[in-house]
């Protein structure tokens, strides 16, 4: 089990544009959206709550999710992300990525309301 992403991983998520972000809710119902990450690290990656009511409501009654990186031109690789998420709606790290988004990222009419924190259990690579 590998619980850290290395350089080349990092690199490959942030040039993906998006990722496949799962929760389930306490009755194991599957949500799965597209997201954008905030930020990659080797042991974590944030993402920013812009309207991900469900993913949250499950990441509170549920903190076990899912992220899926497919990257097409390798040959149809994926990055596959066992994680534990969990939410925050303050701090430091929330202002600054808050700050961030809505400066550089958003319209002014939409706002960052909390953050996601995926803290890595386990990374897979699977290809073509």
């Amino acid at each position: 089990m590998r619980k850290e992403l290395n350089i080349n991983e990092i690199e490959e998520i942030k040039n993906n544009e998006w990722i496949v972000f799962s929760t389930s809710s306490g009755n194991n119902e599957p949500h799965a959206i597209v997201a954008i990450p905030s930020r990659v690290e080797k042991d974590k990656i944030i993402l920013s709550n812009i309207q991900m009511k469900k993913s949250i409501e499950n990441i509170k009654l549920n903190p076990k999710c899912f992220i899926d990186v497919y990257i097409k031109e390798q040959n149809d690789k994926q990055i596959k992300i066992d994680g534990i998420g969990k939410v925050y709606d303050s701090g430091e790290l929330f202002q600054e990525i808050k700050e961030f988004e809505e400066t550089n990222n958003l319209p002014e009419d939409l706002k960052v309301n909390s953050i996601i924190i995926v803290e890595i259990n386990n990374v897979e690579i699977s290809e073509g």
